[in-house]
């Protein structure tokens, strides 16, 4: 194979990096966006009672020609981090600056995306959560445990409770559940486990418009509900008493 002249590599290594940095920068810059101004917006405040029909919070959504942009700098970024660490080694200065790119662009990236896209759907059997092409369904028969929590860039700190004080500065974003083992065996991801993510089964990132507080409660409420009526189901009836109907018969 022909040699490549080190200029040439450099030339593309450059429009590599470019291509990346416009594309995940971009996709920040329209998530941060979107955030600022689905703050802004006026809304009414939702249902959030099942009972009533599907209750279905939805974060806000990147346009299609931002998604667009994102998969163009995903492209870029393995060939123009290995071009800048491995081939191009006639400059110097190209891997650390690089490196120190690719490091605070990421971090800056996965901040703002977090909730992108993501849904939350409440009902009377239990709660769907996540993006559409890959929701977690849970039942709410199947739940132990709700917590409330504020998770920070350096700690989280646990929603207080009733009278509890609630510090100002930190208003709960999460909330965390527990599944009944002894029913349902919970999927965790190996980055769950290595957070230290043990007890809980999942979270809820509050991104929908929402108090975490407000939130909870509709779900400790419609949990109560589905569990007393779980428990009708199963009493066995008294004499002269008629018995309940199972839907799921």
């Amino acid at each position: 194979m022909p040699k490549v002249d080190a200029r040439t590599l450099l030339v593309i290594t450059v429009a590599l990096l470019t291509v990346y940095t416009v594309g995940i920068g971009g996709t920040t810059a329209a998530a941060i966006g979107a955030w600022d101004a689905w703050r802004r917006r006026n809304r009414p405040t939702p249902n959030l009672d099942p009972r009533r029909g599907e209750v279905v919070l939805v974060a806000p959504t990147l346009p299609r020609a931002i998604r667009w942009l994102r998969i163009a700098g995903w492209i870029a970024f393995v060939p123009a981090l290995v071009l800048a660490l491995f081939v191009d080694i006639s400059y110097t200065w190209l891997a650390p600056l690089t490196v120190l790119l690719m490091v605070g662009l990421n971090a800056f990236y996965f901040s703002a995306m977090q909730g992108i896209g993501e849904q939350l759907t409440l009902t009377t059997d239990g709660f769907r959560v996540g993006r559409p092409q890959g929701k977690t369904t849970v039942r709410w028969a199947h739940v132990t445990d709700f917590m409330g929590a504020h998770i920070g860039p350096f700690r989280g700190i646990r929603m207080s409770e009733g009278s509890e004080w609630q510090d100002p500065k930190t208003v709960p974003n999460v909330i965390f559940y527990r599944l009944n083992r002894a029913l349902v065996r919970p999927r965790k991801s190996p980055l769950s486990r290595l957070t230290g993510m043990t007890y809980f089964d999942g979270v809820i990132r509050n991104r929908f418009g929402v108090t975490t507080q407000e939130l909870m409660q509709a779900m400790r409420a419609a949990h109560r509900l589905a569990l007393e009526e779980e428990r009708l189901r199963l009493r066995r009836p008294q004499p002269n008493e008629p018995a309940i109907p199972n839907p799921e018969a």
